[in-house]
């Protein structure tokens, strides 16, 4: 008896989750930079900062409590509802007509997807064999990643379209809702669960694996803060996001104020280097895989930040004496797919570490990262407004490549093999 392959059909719709997930993320890179957007509320860069980073902070907070609830209540319903509210506040972010409800609803929208990462990592653990993890990972992490690069510049496209911001965000909240109810159709919180699954099927996802464990009642937390290597993990994660976030937020006012390109044409450089993420993130599950497979767990799942953290170092310190914008667009492609060939590693390792609370996991390395990610949204327009600055913002690359410098470093540190004790999460 062949296995069914229902499994696919889960990752599927995980992967579609991502790419709306990073869709209503980013794409307010672009709206805060539409003329539409301006002319109605003007807000200086400093406030635009606040906005950006409003959603990475409350994303930061919701991390620890959004995971362990997927743990704890299973990644079906939890995912579902996260899905359903953060798509009804992108949606609502359309209404908004002030500073105050942008950060409101922002920060309400960062909460609610929070546990998406999460909770997806819960469902490969249970849904795919030990061996087909990290590949498995960079599928669900490449249709977030299509999301990324895609989001700047169909935003920016679509508000030159429609003639607002508003009205995009409201059509992507609609996507949103019927992906929550895909979501609902297809997945469910083990394989024995499915009814389209068959005993083969449910032995292969079994091979090389220990058992699927029982959802947890009991909050991981003092496991979590125990656990040395997850703290080294944590550090790391914040100079990924220190690193990565730049993209998302300033890049395109670098290109336009620095580069002197125009709104719409900036969008699209930046979403061309951000498509370079989509062969980073398919790249490193194969690459995870394959050093695992050939040094073992620990060196295997360290190896991926060395390379990874190489290449998006050097790749941001010859940005500033690049001579063109097109130039800069490429090696910030390269930072792109650097990044992204680290992420399956990052899952692998909360995979490996979190045993029992997988989800939980994640989320406590999330929740540091984007701290990052709040902390240099706000910080790079601080620093454009002091009298330190230079024209063409090499403090800014120096900033994000001393940001993976210190992810190749912490990672060395972080030990796999070595999981959270359920005696320390009682």
């Amino acid at each position: 008896m062949k296995p069914t392959g229902v499994r696919y059909a889960v990752l599927g719709v995980a992967t579609a989750n991502a790419f709306i997930l990073y869709l209503d993320r980013v794409c307010m890179g672009a709206v805060v930079q539409s003329a539409s957007f301006q002319q109605e509320l003007g807000l200086s860069k400093d406030r635009i900062g606040d906005v950006l980073a409003a959603f990475f902070f409350a994303y930061a907070l919701g991390q620890t409590p959004a995971g362990y609830m997927a743990d704890r209540f299973g990644p079906r319903r939890m995912l579902v509802t996260y899905i359903l509210l953060w798509s009804l506040c992108t949606a609502l972010t359309g209404f908004v007509g002030g500073m105050i409800g942008l950060i409101v609803v922002r920060s309400a929208c960062g909460l609610a997807e929070a546990g998406a990462y999460p909770a997806s990592s819960l469902v490969v653990t249970r849904w795919f064999p030990f061996l087909q993890r990290g590949r498995a990972n960079s599928v669900v992490a490449f249709g977030g990643r299509i999301g990324n690069s895609l989001a700047l510049w169909l935003t920016a496209a679509a508000i030159a379209a429609l003639g607002s911001w508003r009205p995009v965000l409201w059509i992507y909240g609609g996507i949103g809702l019927v992906l929550a109810a895909a979501t609902y159709f297809i997945f469910r919180d083990h394989p024995a669960e499915h009814p389209w699954t068959n005993q083969a099927e449910r032995d292969l996802i079994l091979e090389n694996a220990p058992p699927i464990q029982a959802l947890r009642r009991k909050s991981p937390w003092m496991a979590l803060i125990r656990h040395r290597g997850l703290w080294f993990l944590n550090l790391g994660t914040i100079g990924m996001n220190i690193g990565w976030a730049f993209l998302i937020t300033w890049l395109p006012t670098y290109l336009q104020e620095v580069r002197g390109l125009d709104p719409v044409t900036a969008s699209r450089y930046v979403s061309i280097a951000l498509a370079c993420s989509l062969g980073g993130v398919l790249f490193g599950g194969w690459w995870c895989d394959a050093l695992t497979r050939r040094f073992g767990r620990t060196w295997g799942r360290r190896l991926p930040f060395l390379t990874g953290s190489g290449v998006a170092v050097a790749a941001y310190l010859v940005c500033p004496v690049l001579e063109s914008a097109v130039a800069v667009a490429v090696a910030c492609g390269l930072v792109a797919f650097a990044t992204d060939s680290m992420v399956p590693a990052v899952w692998a390792l909360a995979q490996d570490i979190g045993g029992h609370h997988v989800a939980s996991t994640l989320a406590w390395s999330n929740m540091w990262g984007n701290f990052g990610a709040s902390a240099v949204s706000k910080l790079i327009p601080m620093i454009l407004a002091t009298t330190f600055h230079f024209t063409d913002w090499r403090e800014i690359f120096w900033m994000c490549a001393g940001g993976f410098v210190l992810l190749g470093t912490a990672a060395m540190m972080v030990d796999s093999t070595k999981p959270l004790t359920d005696r320390a999460s009682r």
